[in-house]
């Protein structure tokens, strides 16, 4: 057996083992060029208030991560604030969906909370979402738990 890999044929195989690498590190280097949005779908909400929320941040719903926050930008004009998300492409937004801006946990980092909606249609890609929530301060939070009944 030492004796083929001594010759041409060794060097062949020897070659042939490093081109076949290479090409796994070239696929993988591709694959990771198209970004992690590849399957994903965009839409904005539009804030009052983007408080406490920052680019990189998690898209929620129920509690489970579904996208990610991919820019915050002020509208000059208008002064609001235009929220691009990002979500999963097999998920599909009811046209009611709502928005909040929301603490997972109370020493979490803020998320984009989606709060979908019951109607049969569903949000074309890159719709705008209009039901937006701002974060509340803990001083709000509490104040609307003592007065408001025990709803948060």
């Amino acid at each position: 057996m030492w004796a083929i890999l001594k010759g041409r044929g060794g060097a062949f195989i020897a070659s042939s083992c490093v081109l076949l690498a290479a090409g796994g590190f070239v696929a993988y280097g591709l694959g990771l060029l198209e970004g992690p949005d590849r399957h994903m779908t965009g839409y904005h909400a539009i804030f009052s208030s983007a408080n406490g929320l920052n680019n990189g941040a998690d898209v929620d719903l129920g509690g489970v991560t579904v996208g990610r926050v991919r820019s915050i930008t002020l509208n000059p004009e208008t002064a609001v604030v235009d929220v691009l998300f990002a979500v999963q492409d097999d998920l599909k937004l009811p046209e009611d969906t709502a928005v909040a801006i929301a603490a997972p946990t109370i020493g979490g980092d803020n998320a984009l909370q989606l709060l979908p909606g019951k109607a049969g249609r569903v949000l074309a890609a890159g719709a705008t979402i209009l039901d937006a929530h701002p974060l509340l301060s803990l001083e709000q939070q509490i104040s609307n738990y003592i007065f408001g009944a025990g709803k948060l």
